[in-house]
Formats: C-alpha cells, sequence, structure tokens
C-alpha cells in the first residue's frame, strides 16, 4: 500500500488504538469510579476555536501520526468554520457540490487553488472549500500547502508552523510523520514546512508527482485541496497544475489587472480551469436579500 494509504490507514485507526491504550486491565474501584473513567473515554471533546492544549503527538507501533489541538483562534475569514449556515458558507458549498458533482462526468478530486498575484484570497479559498468538503456527509479531505516561500494555511486553521511538505520531499520520512489530524472532522493538513531556498526544484521533482498520483489513485471519498504560490510569482505552479484534475483560480474584485489574470490561465491551460472565484465582489443590493435578512451579520463585500 502506498504512502499516502497508509498515512489515512492510520489516521483512521488511532482514536481506537489510543482508547485501548488508555484503558488498563483488571480495573479496580467504586461503581461511581468506573463510570467516570468510561466518561472520560468515550466523551467527544468540543472542537475549539481557540488556544485549548498543546500539541499530542500519538505514540505507539506506527507512530507518526500527528494530532493537534487548535493552537490559536481560527481565522475569521474561514467562515465554512466560524458560520456554517451563512450565505458565504453557502457559496463554498455550490463550489463543493461542482467539484464533488461536476457536470461533465469528470473525476477530480485533486483540486489547485491559486491566483494570478497575491493578496488575492486564494488561502482563504483553498481552507473554506477543504473544510466544506469535510464537513460533507461521505468525503474526507486533505489540505496541503505548497506554498512553501509564503506558507499561511497553518495561520488560517489556528496551528503553529510545523515540520511538513518541504521536509517530506527531502528525507526518506514516512508522510505520516508530517500529516496532521485536526479537529475539524475529516480534514487532515500537510503543512508546507519550512522555507527553502529551491522550492521550484522540490515541488517539481518526481516524488512530489507521486504524490500526487498516490492521492490520486487511493480512496475515492478522498479530495485533495492544494494551495499552491501565485502563478505569476512563482515558476512551479505551472508545473504543479499539469500534476492536479482541476484547478480553481481566484480572482480578487478590482485588484489584479484583465491581462495579469489573462496571462495566468494562459500558464495553467485554460482546459484546467474549473472554474474562477470572485473575491470582494459586492452583490447587487437585491440580491440575497432573503439571507440578508436571515442573516444581518452578512456583508457580501467583506474582506477575505
Amino acid at each position: 500500500m502506498g504512502k499516502i494509504a497508509d498515512a489515512l490507514d492510520k489516521a483512521r485507526r488511532e482514536p481506537a488504538r489510543k482508547m485501548d491504550q488508555l484503558r488498563p486491565s483488571g480495573e479496580t474501584g467504586s461503581r461511581e469510579q468506573k463510570q467516570a473513567r468510561v466518561q472520560h473515554e468515550v466523551s467527544p471533546k468540543p472542537v475549539p476555536d481557540t488556544i485549548t492544549s498543546k500539541t499530542d503527538v500519538q505514540t505507539g507501533e506506527g507512530a507518526g501520526f500527528v494530532s493537534k489541538a487548535l493552537q490559536g483562534p481560527v481565522d475569521p475569514k474561514l467562515v465554512v468554520f466560524h458560520e456554517p449556515e451563512s450565505p458565504a458558507a453557502e457559496r463554498f458549498k455550490v463550489l463543493r457540490s461542482q467539484i464533488l458533482y461536476p457536470k461533465d462526468g469528470k473525476d477530480c478530486r485533486v483540486i489547485l487553488v491559486t491566483s494570478a498575484m497575491e493578496a488575492a484570497g486564494k488561502t482563504m479559498v483553498a481552507c473554506n472549500l477543504a473544510v466544506s468538503i469535510a464537513q460533507g456527509v461521505d468525503p474526507y479531505a486533505l489540505l496541503i500547502d505548497t506554498d512553501i516561500r509564503k506558507a499561511t494555511v497553518h495561520r488560517m486553521l489556528g496551528f503553529e508552523p510545523a515540520e511538513g511538505l518541504s521536509e517530506y520531499l527531502q528525507t526518506d520520512k514516512p508522510l505520516s510523520k508530517y500529516l496532521i489530524r485536526t479537529p475539524m472532522m475529516k480534514l487532515t493538513v500537510l503543512p508546507a514546512g519550512r522555507s527553502v531556498g529551491n522550492p521550484a526544484e522540490l515541488l517539481t521533482s518526481a516524488k512530489m508527482r507521486l504524490l500526487f498520483d498516490e492521492a490520486r489513485e487511493r480512496y475515492p471519498d478522498r479530495f485533495i485541496i492544494v494551495d499552491s504560490p501565485p502563478v505569476n510569482l512563482a515558476a512551479e505552479t505551472s508545473s504543479l497544475s499539469q500534476n492536479v484534475d482541476a484547478v480553481v483560480f481566484v480572482v480578487r474584485s478590482g485588484y489584479s489587472s484583465q491581462d495579469l489574470i489573462e496571462e495566468a490561465i494562459a500558464k495553467v491551460g485554460e482546459d484546467k480551469v474549473l472554474g474562477i472565484v470572485f473575491n470582494c465582489f459586492e452583490s447587487p443590493p437585491w440580491k440575497y436579500s432573503y439571507y440578508k435578512k436571515k442573516y444581518p451579520y452578512y456583508s457580501s463585500n467583506k474582506q477575505a
């Protein structure tokens, strides 16, 4: 079984293994003490959005998969986490539906999210899309931060910087060592890792292509969302786009010029573009009027 398959299998098995390790044999004590122990073992933990605890590195046979509690506040721009019923979150559900149920029937399970220039909101879109997919009934999501030059996925999700993709591509250590299982159900993250002097060479390597191949071939319920550097600022994004199933292009309204956008789309290939997300776009006042009444906190031109 491939490295990705092994890592994801470990993620599914770890909760049961950890509970077995916590439950000692030959328990003694009063009925009230036993009941308290059982409640402590099986009671679900709430999903936090602020600092709660330190990193918990699980140990035991086949150890390596890292489970992290959120170490800082989740970015308010992660609307599908903070306001899952809001109109903004509904827009990401529409995007999710287009990926899960494409009109042309094409299987798109490895999706690259990028933009022409920086500050367009690509990381915000990638994170919201990944969490939205993970919130669905069946699919799981793996979010990969390939923006080694300027990693921000961990910050948006409330994690401290950690080893990740750059370390995996430079060593022989298993992928499971760098995967982070988040408190958000069914969402796993591969952070970018430390910045390096040769990100283009790493991200265009044979090992990176193999990672995508395994991700595509294993687990039909697993969707991989890739946050990549801006196309016009990093040479590796054009190469990455050729190894994914589709590209979601993020355009910030009134920010990027049409020439730069057209240049970026040409670099990734127009046939690869699944769709374009217009960020910070102000909707007409009559549009979504029902939602504005239901959700008075919603603003269509909210910065993202």
